[in-house]
């Protein structure tokens, strides 16, 4: 992760590397003692497996810290992904809902596509399918996002607030 711009009217350059846990189609949680502030923004770079790197645009809107039950870390939603890391993250995801049905319906419907459309290529069409409330498809406008990521913010940020305190 790293940022090099101006954030709250400061110049910020920042680079750091954490675990990425629990990645999901619309953000990830990063274990770090080390904490940024809720709204700030970052790059990321993630190793999804042996041979891909996903490059994304996000902005932390929650923190663990030391000392809660769970790891200390950091969410974070993604706010930018261009075409090609938004393919590869919706490739990326297979379910095994999804697995199931490409074994059990698709090949056995279609045994002659086997060669030519993967387990992956049938995982990127059906995550985009169910993506019912755009959150993939407005990762890549000009605005990066930020008319529905605003809103998406804001429920996290109630959700955080109705939490227990431990």
């Amino acid at each position: 992760m790293w940022l090099e711009e101006s954030y709250n009217g400061k110049a910020i350059v920042f680079e750091g590397f954490a675990r990425s846990r629990d990645l999901a189609i619309g953000g990830t949680f990063l274990a770090s003692n080390y904490l940024l502030p809720v709204g700030f923004p970052l790059n990321l770079e993630m190793r999804i497996n042996d041979n891909e790197v996903l490059l994304a645009r996000g902005e932390i809107v929650h923190s663990i810290s030391e000392g809660d039950k769970h790891e200390p870390g950091m969410g974070i939603m993604l706010t930018e992904v261009d075409a090609e890391n938004r393919e590869r993250l919706l490739r990326f995801f297979v379910s095994a809902r999804i697995q199931e049905f490409y074994g059990t319906r698709f090949l056995i419907e279609f045994p002659h596509l086997e060669a030519k459309l993967s387990l992956q290529d049938v995982a990127l069409v059906i995550n985009l399918w169910e993506d019912k409330e755009g959150r993939l498809t407005t990762l890549h406008r000009g605005d990066g996002g930020k008319a529905r990521g605003s809103a998406r913010r804001d429920e996290a940020a109630a959700a955080e607030k109705r939490k227990p305190k431990r």
